[in-house]
């Protein structure tokens, strides 16, 4: 089911792809396990396509240096399994799940654009913050991206309560990591629609949904660069998500509720994809 969340009801799937035919970038958010995220992008991308919007599809799952190792398994035929040899132990952990996102992109003739920071470059920021990259890491930051918002920041500290790991320590290279993510794949969404080959083309973003939900992340960060119209999907977890043992070894048990959240005073997004919850389905 759909939900218009600017409307407050549910609409037709055919009614959301008209409204998304009509704007440059539609922000899809997932939850990187869960099969009907993935579906759901698929999906998408095939409608656009067929309303001849001419997408790109940026993702997060690839860092900007990957794209040409990811340019070349485009213009071949092989299956994913090649793609993650060839990215090696830099590739995204559950990358075969997007099997059908690429090569239904690669079909369609859909150009698929990094959108990510090196996970080195963010690993370092996280431990040490600035201070601890060299002059030529620093130089390749994106512009003003330790500038965050105070209620992303908020936010952000209130999620991250969740692992383990952050108990102890201060969280603000942790956020400022994340901003740096932020940041850079703004800036990839928004150096692509800038470029010769994305002038006439619209973007389909994939991306977590801490990246985009509530417009903060990544759709603020193009929008103050380059303001276009643009939509944010989410799909909900309802009770899909499974945590490995390790997994949950790694988290500690928290409970946000509406009153925890209600400072942020504008809806998540624009359009919820939901099912009912598992445990009532059951």
């Amino acid at each position: 089911m759909i939900i218009d969340l600017i409307m407050g009801e549910p609409v037709a799937v055919e009614t959301m792809l008209d409204d998304l035919a009509g704007v440059r970038i539609v922000y899809l958010g997932e939850i990187h396990t869960i099969a009907r995220h993935h579906q759901l992008q698929t999906d998408i991308l095939k409608s656009l396509c067929e309303r001849e919007m001419k997408p790109a599809l940026g993702m997060e799952m690839f860092s900007e240096e990957q794209q040409t190792t990811l340019d070349r398994w485009l213009s071949g035929k092989q299956r994913i399994t090649e793609l993650i040899k060839q990215l090696g132990k830099e590739h995204w952990t559950n990358l075969q799940d997007y099997e059908s996102l690429l090569t239904s992109a690669r079909e369609l003739g859909v150009p698929v654009i990094a959108l990510n920071a090196p996970d080195r470059l963010v690993r370092k920021v996280a431990r040490e913050g600035l201070a601890g990259l060299s002059p030529e890491e620093q130089a390749s930051l994106p512009e003003g991206f330790e500038q965050i918002n105070p209620l992303n920041d908020k936010l952000l500290r209130l999620r991250l309560r969740v692992h383990k790991a952050f108990q102890e320590k201060s969280l603000d290279n942790i956020v400022l990591a994340q901003s740096l993510r932020d940041a850079t794949m703004a800036r990839a969404v928004v150096r692509f629609l800038d470029s010769p080959g994305g002038k006439d083309r619209s973007m389909l973003v994939v991306a977590g949904s801490g990246h985009l939900n509530y417009g903060f992340g990544i759709p603020e960060r193009v929008k103050q660069r380059l303001d276009l119209p643009f939509r944010i999907i989410l799909a909900s977890e309802s009770g899909e998500l499974v945590l490995s043992e390790e997994e949950q070894g790694q988290m500690v048990p928290i409970h946000l509720t509406h009153n925890d959240l209600e400072f942020i005073q504008k809806p998540i997004a624009d359009y919820l994809h939901v099912i009912p919850l598992k445990e009532e389905a059951q």
